[in-house]
């Protein structure tokens, strides 16, 4: 009785290799680095308050442009004032100018926002483009040990591929020449 050794898995070609790299990779660096080679900045909005507009989870691409480029209608992205309550970035729609002074809202909100920006700085920036949904994952109300399993699955799957990967080269392969048989009793 003759065993046969298990036939050879076809490996993928290098060709292959780089496609399903350049799959992964490819919008990854395309919201990464073609941005900012264009002068672009990103922003994921956070909140609901341009609903309609632009929802909450979309990335923003804005380019700084000066304060007497921004007209009634532009939607752009920043610092509300201190007095105003609200921390961190804000993208809304400009409603409202006078040239020291501009009024923002929200397009799902009733009402203006409550303060006037300063036109203190001589650039601001804004919206060029939005890409809904591509931001969700950084705004999705998940808590601290989703995002940890996250990164630990893939990442154990990765390496437990790369130790198969390294077990396998590791075990002598008979060569064609080479049969395993049984003597007869």
């Amino acid at each position: 009785m003759e065993i046969a050794p298990a036939p050879h898995r076809r490996r993928l070609s290098p060709f292959a290799r780089v496609l399903i790299a350049l799959g992964v990779f490819a919008p990854v660096t395309f919201l990464a680095l073609v941005p900012t080679m264009f002068g672009l900045q990103r922003y994921v909005v956070a909140n609901e308050s341009m609903d309609g507009g632009i929802s909450r989870g979309s990335v923003v691409l804005e380019r700084r442009v000066p304060i007497s480029d921004l007209k009634v209608g532009d939607v752009i992205t920043y610092d509300p004032p201190p007095a105003s309550g609200v921390e961190g970035l804000l993208t809304h729609r400009v409603i409202w100018i006078d040239g020291i002074h501009l009024q923002t809202q929200g397009d799902a909100q009733p009402t203006p926002d409550p303060w006037l920006v300063p036109l203190e700085e001589p650039v601001m920036s804004r919206v060029v483009v939005s890409i809904p949904y591509v931001g969700l994952p950084f705004v999705a109300p998940i808590g601290e040990s989703v995002w940890l399993l996250a990164l630990i699955v893939p990442g154990s799957a990765l390496l437990l591929l790369l130790l198969q990967d390294s077990m396998r080269a590791r075990q002598p392969r008979p060569g064609p020449s080479q049969t395993v048989g049984t003597s007869p009793r």
